[in-house]
């Protein structure tokens, strides 16, 4: 009932020509949502899940990196924006790498777990499939996913957050924007069923996101 109909449509920080100002005001928006909002201890909510712990993780369309720097080992980050990949590197223990997501450049079973946080709603469902499945490939043990749910409440928030002005002008067309690209529990355990995981579960995780894990 509180759930709108997918929207797919572009979000401005994907563009090449974004103002440097604005595009590097919504990558600090990014990085506050993460923090304050949940994205990041979700992301190690889920990495818990894998026992023993991961001793090497690669984060695909990592942006600055945020969520894989807070947690421990050999890690690599991958995404196809260069400008997002240095900004705020600085002390980084993160490995970068410009790549598409649907061509990841690593071998089979090259990381312990192959990890990917709110990018999800960027992808179509066979989109989706293909990467979760070079996912499978590259990762030893499995692939962790997690992205905001497509459900009222978070639209209605982020759209707040723009008519405060508490948010630059990227975040306040990509945020409502990204909510609506996103995927219900259901549409997401219908896309891992077509992945190649020997199993997989969805699990719903405060607020308003998703955690999928696949195994091998």
């Amino acid at each position: 009932m509180l759930v709108p109909k997918r929207i797919d449509e572009p979000e401005l920080l994907d563009e090449h020509d974004a103002p440097r100002d604005h595009m590097e005001r919504s990558l600090r928006d990014l990085r506050r949502f993460n923090s304050l909002y949940g994205g990041a201890s979700v992301y190690r909510r889920l990495l818990r899940r894998v026992t023993p712990p991961p001793e090497s993780i690669l984060d695909i369309a990592t942006g600055t990196a945020d969520s894989i720097e807070s947690v421990p080992g050999y890690r690599v980050g991958v995404d196809f924006k260069i400008d997002h990949l240095l900004y705020m590197r600085n002390g980084s223990q993160v490995h970068r790498v410009v790549a598409d997501a649907l061509r990841l450049p690593f071998r089979d079973n090259a990381f312990d777990v192959v990890t990917s946080a709110h990018f999800f709603h960027h992808l179509t469902p066979d989109e989706n499939r293909r990467m979760l499945r070079d996912a499978l490939r590259i990762g030893r043990r499995g692939v962790i996913v997690n992205d905001t749910r497509r459900h009222y409440i978070p639209y209605l928030f982020v759209r707040l957050l723009g008519l405060l002005r508490l948010v630059g002008p990227i975040t306040r067309n990509d945020a409502p924007a990204s909510v609506l690209r996103g995927y219900t529990i259901d549409e997401v355990r219908a896309i891992a069923t077509g992945a190649g995981a020997a199993r997989f579960e969805v699990v719903r995780a405060w607020p308003f996101r998703f955690g999928l894990l696949l195994w091998k």
